[in-house]
């Protein structure tokens, strides 16, 4: 069930543009501050793989794109692992990963609404380009 709404929102999303419709709600953090938080792009980023263009979904939020790409390859090793009678790939979190995760995510947060020139590619694109 889970897999027919994510496939029925991305069919969706390959025929209604975000950057054209004003159906899409807008980030509420980007309404009162004018930054862009964590989540800002998404939408235009899955539009943007859906339609093709990776390299355009990258600028909208390479944090999503790359987080994607990761649970990609996971589950494909582990539907591989599975049919070769291997056990699944088990994730045992330990309080270094949230901590990691917790500051790549901070960094990310704050690079993208840096305006100097090495991050300046990690804003979301919010103009459409």
């Amino acid at each position: 069930m889970l897999a027919g709404a994510a496939a029925a929102g991305c069919a969706y999303l390959a025929f209604v543009d975000p950057n054209q419709s004003d159906w899409y709600p807008g980030c509420p953090f980007r309404e009162l501050t004018g930054w862009d938080c964590p989540g800002c792009g998404i939408t235009r980023a899955l539009r943007a793989l859906v339609t093709g263009q990776p390299l355009r979904a990258l600028d909208h939020n390479a944090l999503f794109v790359m987080g994607l790409v990761v649970g990609v390859v996971w589950f494909a090793l582990n539907r591989l692992r599975r049919r070769r009678g291997a056990p699944p790939l088990s994730l045992r979190p330990e309080a270094w990963w949230a901590v990691g995760l917790g500051v790549a995510l901070v960094a990310f947060w704050v690079g993208r609404n840096v305006a100097w020139g090495p991050l300046g590619w990690l804003g979301s694109g919010a103009s459409g380009v």
